[in-house]
Parts: structure tokens; sequence; C-alpha cells
């Protein structure tokens, strides 16, 4: 993918995603092709990849446009191709634990910069080579859910593969925490309340009720073995979202709040997709980045472009809603866990948001098939 993308010219790479591309929209073995009436959230997409390309007639860095429209048209690809190849549950199985194989190299290459750069203060974030912490935090809180998903779906009988998922969520969570990721550990604690509080409303057996008390312990325990520097951080985000103060957040977004009210801001067209810096920069003096995938849409494309995306991820919520199954509250964090990040990180240029529809529709579909095993209602 990143070879793909850094390419500047039409190399060889391209011409076989786009050949994949291809091959992908036509039905191959058990698979089903794109349909566009059973596949809305396409359909939405298509429109703004097409309307971000519209942008660049009034863009404010024609170039920069262009630039990032052909990211979403890979970003598309990617979706379109993963959605008709994962037609049964095992395919989706094995395409959840590879995604975890990932992230669980991401975490150990993590850890051991950790323990290299020690904790003295929290500079070594900075030092990963891994990737941006909190883009990371979300990718291991997304293997988290598979992990559970997969858990839920194990036949009784396969305990020692229950109890391998239950290992990895406890490691994953400490992944998570050396990250130093606020935002990482906000998202990791929605996903252990999803997880938790409804088994325990519903009174379940024994051994859900221990897997649950394993996980908050384990975790809590983690917690307590992180340096203390590492603690503070984490004890500090009630503070700093009641001060308003986000680590500079607040006063990046109401910078962005006085330039969108400002009289002739482009607030229905947007100045054009992936101008947000220059466009900020101009406004304020300051060269950073939104911190929030919704301001920046409402910069770059408008209400226009704001509300296709809004919609896209509406009829994902649909898909979740329309899913028939025992214990779905982990199903919804599919959705909840990537609304979360976005409030915080920059998703303009991530696949991520394209992404996610993957699994959700997948689930939607199979489970519509009557193809989700042991969690029937």
């Amino acid at each position: 993918m990143e070879a793909i993308t850094i390419a500047e010219d039409i190399s060889y790479g391209r011409i076989v995603f786009i050949l994949l591309f291809a091959s992908s929209l036509f039905d191959i073995s058990r698979c089903y092709k794109i349909k566009i009436t059973e596949q809305p959230h396409i359909v939405i997409l298509f429109s703004f990849i097409f309307y971000c390309f519209i942008s660049i007639i009034w863009s404010y860095d024609q170039d920069e446009t262009l630039h990032r429209v052909q990211l979403l048209i890979q970003y598309i690809i990617i979706t379109v191709l993963a959605t008709n190849v994962l037609c049964d549950y095992k395919r989706l199985k094995w395409a959840m634990i590879a995604f975890c194989l990932g992230c669980g190299y991401i975490g150990i290459a993590s850890f051991g910069e950790y323990q290299v750069n020690s904790a003295v203060d929290m500079s070594y974030r900075s030092e990963f080579t891994t990737g941006n912490p909190n883009e990371n935090a979300f990718m291991i809180n997304y293997a988290i859910i598979f992990l559970l998903i997969i858990s839920n779906n194990l036949l009784r009988a396969k305990q020692m593969l229950n109890i391998l998922c239950i290992s990895g969520i406890v490691i994953f969570s400490y992944f998570i925490l050396i990250l130093g990721s606020r935002n990482g550990v906000i998202m990791l604690a929605t996903t252990l309340l999803f997880y938790s509080i409804p088994k325990i409303y519903r009174k379940s057996s024994f051994k859900s009720l221990l897997a649950i008390l394993i996980l908050i312990l384990g975790t809590l325990y983690l917690f307590c073995a992180l340096p203390e520097v590492v603690q503070e951080r984490y004890l500090g985000i009630q503070d700093q979202i009641a001060e308003n103060e986000m680590a500079g957040r607040g006063y990046i977004w109401s910078k962005i709040f006085d330039m969108l009210s400002q009289p002739d801001f482009p607030i229905i067209k947007g100045t054009g997709w992936g101008t947000f810096i220059p466009v900020f920069f101009q406004y304020s003096g300051l060269q950073i980045g939104a911190h929030n995938f919704y301001l920046n849409l409402l910069t770059t494309t408008g209400l226009i472009g704001l509300s296709l995306v809004l919609y896209y991820l509406y009829r994902l919520f649909l898909y979740l809603k329309l899913i028939r199954i025992k214990n779905k509250s982990v199903y919804y964090l599919l959705l909840v866990i990537p609304l979360i990040s976005m409030i915080t990180t920059n998703w303009e240029s991530r696949k991520w948001w394209f992404i996610i529809s993957v699994f959700i529709y997948t689930l939607y579909r199979l489970n519509k098939n009557n193809l989700l095993p042991y969690n029937e209602t």
C-alpha cells in the first residue's frame, strides 16, 4: 500500500492494484460481486470521492487535493476488493486473525522501543518507529474487538481457544497502555465496558463473569506496573476534558471555529480536500492539523462533504442495527471505537474509515444469510 502511495508515476504496483480492483467486480468462486442496491455505503463513498475530485476547481491547493483524491481511490479499491473476497465466516475470521497478528507485531515493536527508551518522560512516544501512537492504539483496540467477536462465536467445546482470545486481549491492553495514548485508553475503557455490562446485566454464567473479572483486574494490574509518569498522563485525562484543554486540542478547535465563523469562509463547499493545514495557517498562523476528523471535513469539504460522510457512518449503523444475534453490543464497537478516535485524531489520510465498512457490512451480510455460527437469536 505504501509503495503504491509513494510512487509518483504509473508503476507496476498501481497497474496490478487496478487489475485487482477490476477483478473484484466479478463473481469468483463463492464470492459476491458488488451490488449497489445492497451496499449503499459504497455509493456514498463513491459520491464523496467524486465531490472531492470536483473540489479541485476551487481548492486552495489543487495539487494536494489531487494527491489526496488518489489516496481515496486506492482506499475504495481496497474496500470493494475486501468486501467481495470476505464472503463467508471462515474467510472473515482469518481476516480478523491476520489483522490481530499485524497489531501484535506493532505492539511487540512498540514494547521493544518502550523498554529501550524507558519512560523517564513521555518523549519516548515521539521515538516510535512503528507509527503514530494514537493510530496504533486504535488498531490494537480494533484487534481486541475482533478477538471478542471470535470468542463469542466459538463453540463451548473450544475453551482453549477462548482462553487464548482472553489472553490476547490482556496483552493487547498492555500494548495500548505503553503507547501513552490517552485516546487509546478511552477507547480501551469503552471496549471493556461494552463487553462487560451486558454480560453482568443478563446474569451470565460464572465462566463469563470470571472472564470479565480477569480482563478488568489484569488491565488494572498492568496499569499499576507502568512508570509513574505514564500513570499521571492517564490520570490527567479527566482534568483535561474538564478544562477543555485536551493536550492543546481545545485551543486548536476554538481557533478552527473562529475560522469557520468568518463571513468570507466557504462553509458550504469547503476549501478543497486535503487543504486544512495551509488554510488554517492562512487564518491563524498555526501550521498544524485539526486533530479532529469532523472539523477537518467541515473545513475542507464543507457542509456537503461532512453530510456525505455522516450519512455513510449512519448507513454503517443501520447495518449493525439489522444484525440479529445475541451479545450484539460488541459488534457496535466496530463503529463506536472509530467515532471516538475521529474526535481527537486526523483521519483525513487514513484508510481505516473506509475499511471499517468491510467488516461491518460483511457481518451484516453473513447474518442476513444465516452464516454466522453459534450466535443465533
